[in-house]
């Protein structure tokens, strides 16, 4: 698997024009620019996205090749793989890349474990033919089955039981379940149903001078308002990861976005 990993790598970076001047800026545009052209070959594009890693795993930018890998595997249905990368990219803080990376896998991280809290509410179901009035009631399960009672912030989960709209079946035959960090957005499966990529609201227009040594962009809102961010801030659902020679990158919180490196 390594040696197909390795080989998809740089036949992507072979075969994709680029513009970037360094070696890992230059193949992670290859990697972006193939995510983008294909995005339902999800088994290979991960590949290559650890074959990034191999390539250059003293890079700033192997947390923008993980977060990708780790779509690309939960998009696969591979969510233990995916886990197990997503908990790598949270407990690093070495760099603002690295640090805007660990919130985007506490955020995914978040809603794996969700997974888990639903499962085992099910369970609850299947004992009691309700769900619960509290999510405390699956503590009493056997402790390989119960749940982490908090999302990936430390936040206990909000949860409701609630009756069915249109059938008069009970009080509590579904429920709502949500971190209060993610709100509406804390479901797996429709968190993945989105496009990669979606969110991004706001355009880079300029490079500003540094402030206290960090680079700070000028950024313009659809109602063409400007704001700026300085690396490694976040505002507005938009964190500001990284400026390179051609290429600036960027987090949604749930995704990445590479886009042309502004003029100063």
């Amino acid at each position: 698997m390594r040696s197909l990993s390795r080989a998809v790598f740089l036949l992507l970076l072979a075969s994709t024009p680029v513009l970037a001047s360094k070696p890992d800026e230059a193949a992670l545009q290859a990697l972006w620019a193939d995510q983008q052209k294909d995005s339902q070959n999800h088994v290979a594009q991960a590949q290559a996205a650890a074959a990034f890693e191999q390539q250059f795993p003293s890079s700033p930018l192997v947390t923008i090749a993980r977060g990708l890998e780790a779509w690309d595997l939960l998009e696969s249905g591979n969510l233990e793989a995916a886990r197990l990368l997503l908990e790598k990219m949270a407990s690093a803080n070495s760099d603002p890349v690295a640090s805007i990376g660990a919130e985007m896998a506490r955020r995914w991280l978040t809603r794996l474990d969700r997974e888990q809290v639903v499962t085992a509410l099910q369970k609850v179901y299947g004992q009691d033919l309700e769900y619960p009035d509290a999510l405390s009631a699956v503590t009493e399960l056997p402790p390989a089955a119960r749940p982490v009672m908090t999302d990936r912030w430390g936040t206990p989960w909000d949860y409701t039981p609630a009756a069915f709209k249109t059938l008069q079946t009970g009080d509590r035959q579904t429920f709502t379940l949500q971190s209060p960090k993610l709100g509406t957005t804390s479901d797996l499966k429709d968190a993945l149903a989105r496009p990669y990529g979606s969110g991004f609201t706001f355009t880079p227009s300029k490079v500003m001078p540094s402030i206290g040594g960090k680079v700070v962009i000028v950024f313009k809102s659809p109602d063409g308002k400007s704001d700026s961010l300085s690396e490694g801030a976040a505002a507005n659902d938009l964190a500001f990861a990284y400026l390179g020679d051609d290429i600036l990158i960027l987090s949604s919180g749930d995704y990445w976005s590479l886009q042309p490196r502004p003029s100063s």
